[in-house]
C-alpha cells in the first residue's frame, strides 16, 4: 500500500493508524498525510520508515496479515481508466485466475509506474512516451525501475519462471497469441484477473483476462522479479 493507492483496504489502514494515535482521516485515499502517519509510525517501531506499508508494517499496526484484494478498473467521463483495491474478492471465472496477494515492493513499484502511461496511445514499434507496442511498453516500465528487458515479446517470454494461471502475482509478465501463433502480445499483470498492456485500438490500457478475448488468447505467464 502506498501513496496514490485507494479502497477499502486504505481505509481500514487509516482506521488502525487514526485508532493507534495518528492524524489520519479516514478517506480510503492514500494521501500525504497517510504516507506521514505511516513514516512516523515505522520509525517508531523500528521499520524502514518509507511511507510503503509491506506485510510487516500492516502486521505491526493491525496484528494480522495484509489482505487480498481485488482490482476494480474505473473509467471516467473523459475515458481515462484508474485502478481501485478492494476486500474479499471473489473468483470471477471457474479458471480460478489469482485475485491477487501483495507482492514484492519491486513487483508493486512496476504495476504502479505501469499504470502512470493509460492512455498513451499504441505506436508499432514504440518504445517511448510518444507511443508503445506491447514488448516496448513493458521494456520502458521495467527499466524505470532498475530491471533490463530484451526489446521483443518473443525474448520477454523465455525470461525468469513459468507461472500456473492461478498463482500470478501483480508483476508476473502476461503473454498472449493473437495476430499469429506463438507470443504476439503480452502485458503486466495487475491483480485480480486484469492486466495492463499497450493495445491497437486503446493504446495503454486495463484488461480483464479472466474470460472472453484475453482468456481464449492466453498462453502463459512469467516470474522475473
Amino acid at each position: 500500500m502506498q501513496m496514490g493507492d485507494s479502497g477499502a483496504p486504505i481505509r481500514e489502514l487509516q482506521r488502525s493508524l487514526a485508532a493507534a494515535g495518528y492524524d489520519v482521516t479516514a478517506d480510503g485515499n492514500y494521501g500525504p498525510a497517510t504516507a506521514r502517519a505511516v513514516r512516523l509510525f515505522q520509525s517508531q517501531h523500528h521499520l524502514t520508515a518509507d511511507g510503503v506499508v509491506g506485510p510487516a508494517t500492516y502486521r505491526a499496526l493491525t496484528g494480522s496479515d495484509m489482505p487480498e484484494y481485488r482490482i476494480v478498473i474505473q473509467r471516467s467521463s473523459s475515458g481515462r481508466q484508474s485502478l481501485s483495491w478492494h476486500p474479499n474478492p471473489q473468483s470471477r471465472s471457474s479458471d480460478s485466475w489469482q485475485t491477487g496477494t501483495f507482492a514484492g515492493q519491486t513487483a508493486l513499484a512496476i504495476t504502479r509506474e505501469a499504470q502512470k502511461y493509460i492512455g498513451i496511445p499504441y505506436r508499432f514499434g514504440g518504445t517511448d512516451t510518444q507511443g508503445f507496442d506491447c514488448s516496448g511498453f513493458i521494456q520502458y516500465v521495467f527499466r524505470q525501475k532498475g530491471v533490463a528487458l530484451p526489446r521483443a515479446a518473443d525474448e520477454q517470454y523465455h525470461l525468469g519462471t513459468r507461472v500456473a494461471r492461478n498463482s500470478l502475482q501483480p508483476g508476473d509478465l502476461v503473454f498472449f497469441s493473437t495476430y499469429e501463433d506463438g507470443v504476439s502480445h503480452s502485458g503486466i499483470y495487475m491483480g485480480g484477473g486484469s492486466f495492463i498492456s499497450a493495445t491497437t485500438s486503446q493504446g495503454i490500457a486495463v484488461a480483464d483476462m479472466t474470460s472472453g478475448y484475453w482468456s481464449d488468447c492466453y498462453i502463459g505467464a512469467k516470474r522475473i522479479l
